[in-house]
């Protein structure tokens, strides 16, 4: 919860609260909180698009990609496939070793390319909508 959050900044002496949804009238709250995330403008600056588009083999897997970046644009998600790009990107260089696949986010194809998991939505039939509920 939120309150945690910040008595635990306050205990030990940080910034960055966040304030309560309910506290903040802004429009583009997730967008502020987007900003504070350390991801370096080299990701901040990618074309995710084209990246993962570049990284289908056959048909099948670019109508599937290109139906999910549909959906993860109309939900403002875009900068979350930038960012497990970084996240990807930096475990592989730290030899960090990734999970295989948990729950919801197997169903997207997207994330399989990116590396986040190795279940492979399309072999398995996975519908997005398992995941972007």
């Amino acid at each position: 919860p939120i309150n945690i959050y910040n008595d635990w900044l306050n205990k030990y002496d940080m910034d960055n609260p966040i304030k309560a949804k309910s506290e903040n009238t802004d429009d583009n709250y997730v967008e502020q909180c987007v900003n504070n995330w350390h991801m370096p403008d080299e990701y901040k600056n990618v074309d995710i698009v084209e990246h993962i588009i570049s990284l289908c083999k056959t048909e099948t897997e670019k109508t599937r990609v290109l139906s999910e970046l549909l959906m993860f644009k109309e939900r403002g998600m875009l900068v979350v496939l930038q960012f497990l790009k970084y996240l990807v990107d930096v475990c592989k260089q730290h030899d960090i070793v990734l999970g295989v696949g948990r729950g919801s986010s197997v169903a997207s194809y997207c994330l399989f390319l990116l590396g986040v998991h190795k279940v492979d939505s399309i072999k398995y039939e996975l519908d997005i909508k398992e995941f972007l509920k």
